[in-house]
């Protein structure tokens, strides 16, 4: 009976040395893999398919969109509709997610209107969104 005890505390000693975050809070010990971060710049295609896709590796990108071109035009509603030009005239069809039909409608007014009416695109979605 003692052997046993003892076998059976051994075993979970060996149990928890092996697995460093058992029967601790998630998240205590850290990442138990290692990801690679990239920060203010996307890899290229070609490294992000050979690199990440393949291994199935992760990777966490972090602040990559502060250098981009069209950032600064996507941040808030009335800079995209005011920045880009002709975007508010484009004619689009929408539909609330309570009546199930669509309504036509320039671009500017679904902007102006989508937040509380619960509207959403339902087709001629305007070429710069494609």
């Amino acid at each position: 009976m003692y052997y046993s005890f003892i076998i059976l505390l051994v075993s979970i000693i060996k149990l928890i040395s092996s697995n460093p975050g058992h029967l601790k809070p998630f998240g205590s010990v850290g990442s138990l893999i290692n990801i690679e971060e990239i920060n203010e710049k996307y890899p290229n295609i070609l490294e992000f398919f050979t690199y990440y896709i393949s291994k199935s590796e992760p990777i966490l990108s972090r602040q990559v969109l502060i250098n981009d071109l069209y950032y600064n035009i996507w941040k808030t509603d009335e800079q995209l509709e005011n920045e880009v030009d002709g975007l508010s005239k484009i004619n689009i069809y929408v539909q609330s997610l309570k009546q199930q039909q669509q309504i036509q409608m320039k671009f500017g007014d679904f902007i102006d209107k989508y937040k509380k009416g619960h509207l959403f695109i339902a087709d001629n979605l305007p070429e710069i969104f494609r």
